[in-house]
């Protein structure tokens, strides 16, 4: 078996044997090539000049270098080619050679190791990764494995999810006992892992083993779900994972020809790493009429941008969702403010609405057709200004008026309004003919 014909891999190659060291292809790299799939990490170990190496390799290939932990010598070259952006990391051998260096590492599908300077691939597998990967099982390296770093709790899970492999007994074991130790890694960390786990085609496999496994409540410890509860709660939520899920999916396969439109909003990244479709899925998961605050107090261990709080309370607001389309009247001017009102999660708010069975694939049909064709160009007039409502109801500036500006809002966005004359005469029978009257 030889490397593949990776031009980068080469000129690292050729550096390590001009410099007189020796490199390896460690982790993911090896693993990846195994299992017959597209090398997508990139991680060299450097038995000498962990930091000349990278520097040389950066300028060569045209890439920048930085350093990921200069302390430990562990850093990082970005290169940006047609495929997109290519990165490669860099560190020292630790332990006692290679084969010290793989038993430190976390699982033994990524303890495999291909010197770069060997006309061909010799693998390097000291705790038996070639028996695991075709098995197609997670096993820990060592008993300290998670203590060395707790986020590999998580790594577990997300590699069973995207590999489709199973977690050895042994290990699943220890997660449990370990859950314990996440409170340990920094939020952006944790984020990141949790959300490569939302973005895989079917998350509540993984979503059910973060559960009983404990890490579900270390993340989210507001939600007050305990592992014991195998029923109830937890099971409806997952359940309306599983439903948004398969409507994504439909969406993205369907006959349209809005399919690949529908494909770039949900792939679309909110913040670094957050894609709308994984919110969609944990908005549906959450549930509830969340504001702001509340959604930010859930997921606060995650540590989210102000924008993926705005989104996860538009997809988390299931009762004024239910509320809205209970009355549907679907117009132009409706659909148009029901996008509006609910962005940048307009689409999603859809799809989230038709998983629940609230809107009909007919309706949910008309609505992608209007918002790709026909949403960013209608115009926002709103039907009565302050002034005009302010003489409507014989008041002055002041909280009368703003009641009446939601009242009109709302109905326009539901379509029970759609002309001034309607406006009005909606705003007199809710307003004035109350038992408490604005006056």
């Amino acid at each position: 078996m030889l490397l593949p014909n990776n031009e980068f891999l080469a000129t690292a190659a050729k550096i390590a044997a001009e410099m007189g060291i020796q490199a390896y292809l460690v982790g993911g790299g090896p693993r990846d090539m195994v299992m017959g799939r597209d090398i997508s990490d990139f991680d060299f170990a450097l038995d000498g000049e962990p930091e000349l190496f990278p520097r040389l390799f950066a300028r060569t290939i045209g890439g920048t270098f930085f350093w990921l932990d200069e302390q430990r010598l562990q850093s990082r070259v970005v290169r940006t080619c047609d495929a997109g952006v290519m990165t490669f990391d860099c560190a020292p051998l630790r332990g006692a050679g290679i084969d010290g260096d793989l038993s430190l590492r976390d699982f033994t599908i990524n303890a495999l190791a291909i010197p770069l300077a060997a006309a061909e691939v010799s693998l390097i597998d000291p705790l038996g990764a070639l028996r695991d990967i075709r098995q197609g099982v997670i096993r820990a390296c060592s008993d300290a494995c998670f203590d060395d770093d707790p986020l590999r709790l998580l790594r577990a899970l997300r590699f069973a999810a995207t590999l489709g492999f199973a977690i050895e007994p042994g290990t699943w074991r220890a997660i449990g006992e370990k859950a314990r130790l996440l409170h340990r890694v920094a939020a952006e960390r944790i984020r990141d892992e949790f959300f490569r786990i939302l973005a895989t085609p079917d998350a509540c496999p993984s979503l059910a083993r973060l559960h009983e496994s404990g890490l579900f409540a270390a993340i989210f410890p507001s939600l007050s779900i305990t592992p014991e509860q195998t029923a109830g709660s937890f099971v409806e939520r997952l359940e309306r994972v599983r439903a948004v899920q398969a409507c994504m999916a439909d969406l993205v396969s369907a006959p349209s020809p809005f399919t690949e439109n529908i494909h770039e909003c949900l792939s679309l990244e909110v913040e670094a790493g957050i894609t709308v479709g994984s919110l969609v899925k944990l908005g549906v998961f959450l549930g509830g009429d969340y504001d702001q605050k509340m959604v930010a107090m859930t997921v606060g261990r995650l540590r989210p941008g102000a924008r993926t709080l705005r989104v996860l309370e538009i997809l988390c607001a299931y009762a004024g969702t239910a509320a809205v389309l209970r009355h549907w009247k679907p117009t132009e001017r409706a659909m148009y403010r029901f996008f509006r009102d609910r962005e940048p999660a307009g689409l999603a708010s859809l799809i989230v609405s038709v998983a629940g069975g609230l809107v009909s694939a007919r309706l949910c049909s008309d609505m992608v057709d209007f918002y790709f064709n026909h949403y960013p160009a209608v115009r926002d007039d709103t039907l009565l200004s302050g002034e005009e409502i302010m003489g409507i109801l014989g008041v002055p500036p002041g909280r009368p008026v703003g009641e009446g500006m939601r009242v009109v809002k709302e109905a326009e966005s539901i379509g029970l309004v759609n002309s001034k004359t309607e406006a009005v005469d909606y705003l007199g029978k809710n307003l004035l003919t109350k038992d408490d009257p604005v006056r």
